[in-house]
């Protein structure tokens, strides 16, 4: 207001010899121009702020995309977006600027005719219009690198939504490769867990060659003995982490365990000949089939 005090104080020195309705015409339009450079002016400051938001909002992403766990901000407002989901946002805001700086040019030439066609046939106001003019090709600078700085906003989106496609890829194959050890994991696991036992007569695993006779003399004084080559099919497969109890088929027959399980780690240890009653109770596992995973129990 000050400024245009001064500048009608001028005006009004310079046309003292006019009349009063000229006067109070050129001071309206003087208003005018005026009004012009500040809304003008309001547009570049928004566009400005619009920019730097959205560069505030990139760096969001980026820093997202690096793994840190900072929430996006924009114009200091938090948000939960994904960085999927700001990159769109981002997008939308720059064809939206893209819009803004786009009419704000084509203002610059209608406010510019504007003014031109208030100063026409006015002496006193041509120095405004020279001075709006200045004011314009500022303001046309000023659009000019807004502009330069979209292309560069451009180039970072595009750069993020590479980087995005080059994420997804290695996450797919992050949780392939996971999936694959999970799978491994479990297999050995398993595989390592599994341990076979076999309850039979002398007969019945001789047959099925699961135990071999060795020494004695012409026939006499055998003792049976795991047979080298054992196949797990001739087994019963269990879980040793699971299964704790092996019953015996017969409860009126005592049973030997001639393989080299340590039968210490059963509830119920063999008598001195090494007969057992009833079944096994393990109460250490671990202990029990550290020597062999295979567990043959022989009817007496």
């Amino acid at each position: 207001m000050k400024r245009f005090a001064v500048l009608a104080a001028v005006l009004m020195v310079a046309a003292c010899d006019r009349s009063k309705p000229e006067l109070d015409k050129t001071i309206v339009q003087m208003q005018q121009i005026s009004a012009e450079k500040d809304s003008l002016l309001k547009d570049v400051m928004q566009t400005s702020q619009f920019i730097a938001d959205v560069n505030t909002q990139l760096a969001t992403v980026k820093s997202r995309n690096a793994g840190n766990p900072v929430q996006g901000a924009v114009g200091g407002t938090e948000t939960s977006l994904t960085p999927a989901q700001q990159r769109d946002a981002i997008k939308d805001k720059i064809k939206e600027l893209t819009d803004r700086l786009n009419e704000a040019e084509s203002r610059l030439g209608a406010s510019r005719n504007r003014v031109k066609e208030l100063t026409a046939n006015n002496a006193a106001l041509n120095t405004q219009l020279a001075s709006y003019d200045s004011t314009i090709a500022a303001f046309k600078t000023i659009i000019d690198n807004q502009k330069t700085e979209i292309v560069s906003l451009n180039a970072q989106l595009a750069a993020l939504q590479t980087e995005n496609a080059a994420l997804r890829q290695d996450k797919a194959q992050l949780t392939t490769d996971k999936t694959q050890l999970t799978e491994e994991k479990s297999s050995l696991t398993g595989e390592r867990n599994t341990v076979y036992y076999v309850i039979g007569t002398k007969d019945e695993l001789l047959k099925k060659k699961i135990i071999d006779q060795a020494g004695g003399t012409l026939g006499i004084g055998k003792t049976q003995v795991p047979s080298r080559d054992l196949n797990p099919l001739d087994f019963t497969a269990i879980d040793k982490t699971k299964v704790s109890e092996i019953a015996f088929p017969k409860a009126d027959k005592t049973y030997k365990v001639i393989t080299r399980q340590d039968v210490t780690a059963l509830e119920t240890v063999p008598d001195k000949s090494g007969r057992i009653r009833g079944g096994l109770r393990i109460t250490n596992v671990d202990k029990f089939w550290a020597a062999s995973k295979f567990l043959i129990i022989l009817e007496q």
